[in-house]
């Protein structure tokens, strides 16, 4: 009886817990407790992404959500979440509002209720160029795509012959695109923007002209939190008659906030980097920032070790930790690691930066040229492997003519009486 007793009332208790997490009034929770807890991404830029300068997660969900628990008059805590675990941690009471560029499918309608879009996308596809021209050309193609997500279900319904290949990582879905692992990828346009400024520039692209469907992304609540949900969609109602929806896309993007609009570059930021290595496109090198941090789109100079201006270029985008520099006056093979990239930087002033970094400045260097030694010491000693195992099968070679040459002769001239001597 004891037993029945324990079990009856741990029921009872999963019974009261899954209660809470569906039909709470949240928004009461929020304004008891003091504390707005939003799930939000950092490796989406720019909608959610690590600050690399202060460590903390910033974009347009994070200005969004602040906007939020200000009008609450509360304070805002944020939870990473992945484009897989937002739903269980929305269903589990872990947050009270998922703001992690989310869509609405209809499979998630039955776990969550959705805010009206504050950001509207295509989804499109990405992949080597001139190999997609139309949806149809996706027929029999493998396509990378988000779990679940809304690329899933316009790939699987335009295109059934195509085979869905799942990634939850951004960095990890453009790897397999390159290896060839996969043939496309199918996501936002704005996350496919990101993934195409880390490729080798030419050789991907995002065809203007294939477009799945228009979507677009939306806050998500508890199914049946109507009063929290109101609230969000009153406040994106606000922001957006008001103007603040526009300003902070605007702080984010470059071109009103559309989806191939680039981070915006405030000119009062400055910011610098060394080159660490040369890129397998042409002019284009991969830089470590110093100081500061780098914004796409923005104009750059380029300077050698010894602080003399070589040229100017341009940031072509920055993946999480990488940033991607296209030099634009800059001859072939004229910039190497350890080359300083400047943004917002005088002339002068870069003396200053390259004098204070000159120790790391100095190790890229070193061990750039160290690596080069490295790749022309084995593909010398992979040369001379190469030669020896050409010499052994020439040698290889001739000892079995001379076998067969042996045999025949011993063959033909013994058929005749006269034996090989």
């Amino acid at each position: 009886m004891k037993v029945r007793m324990a079990i009856l009332m741990a029921l009872v208790a999963m019974l009261a817990v899954n209660h809470y997490a569906w039909s709470a009034d949240t928004l009461q929770d929020v304004r008891s407790r003091g504390v707005l807890i939003v799930g939000v991404r950092d490796d989406a830029p720019p909608f959610g992404f690590i600050n690399r300068d202060t460590g903390e997660t910033v974009g347009v969900d994070i200005d969004l959500a602040t906007a939020i628990a200000k009008r609450l008059d509360v304070k805002l805590r944020l939870k990473t979440v992945t484009s897989t675990s937002w739903i269980p941690e929305l269903l589990d009471g872990n947050v009270d509002l998922v703001a992690a560029t989310v869509t609405a499918t209809p499979d998630r309608g039955k776990l969550a209720d959705f805010s009206q879009p504050y950001f509207r996308m295509s989804q499109r596809v990405l992949a080597k160029t001139g190999t997609v021209s139309t949806i149809k050309a996706l027929e029999g193609k493998k396509v990378g795509v988000g779990p679940g997500s809304a690329a899933e279900r316009e790939i699987k319904a335009q295109v059934p012959g195509a085979v869905c290949y799942f990634f939850t990582d951004s960095r990890k879905a453009t790897e397999a695109l390159q290896k060839g692992e996969v043939d496309a990828l199918s996501a936002s346009g704005s996350n496919l923007y990101g993934c195409l400024s880390g490729l080798p520039k030419g050789e991907y692209e995002i065809p203007e002209a294939v477009k799945l469907s228009e979507e677009g992304y939306r806050m998500a609540v508890r199914r049946g939190d109507a009063r929290l949900l109101e609230f969000v969609n009153a406040t994106l109602t606000e922001l957006n008659g008001n103007d603040g929806l526009r300003k902070i896309l605007d702080r984010w993007f470059q071109g009103k906030g559309n989806e191939q609009g680039t981070i915006a570059a405030s000119r009062s930021v400055q910011s610098a980097g060394v080159v660490t290595r040369v890129a397998q496109t042409n002019k284009r090198f991969l830089v470590l920032p110093i100081s500061g941090r780098f914004r796409p789109a923005a104009e750059v100079s380029i300077f050698d070790p010894s602080g003399n201006l070589v040229g100017h270029g341009k940031v072509s985008g920055i993946y999480e930790e990488e940033t991607y520099i296209d030099a634009g006056d800059v001859g072939n093979g004229v910039i190497q690691p350890g080359f300083v990239v400047a943004m917002n930087i005088s002339d002068d002033e870069v003396n200053k930066v390259i004098a204070s970094h000159k120790g790391v400045i100095d190790q890229i260097r070193i061990d750039a040229k160290a690596e080069e030694e490295r790749i022309t010491r084995e593909a010398g000693n992979e040369f001379e492997r190469a030669k020896k195992e050409r010499e052994q099968y020439q040698t290889d070679i001739t000892k079995t003519k001379m076998m067969l040459d042996y045999q025949y002769s011993d063959q033909y001239y013994g058929y005749y009486g006269y034996p090989f001597r």
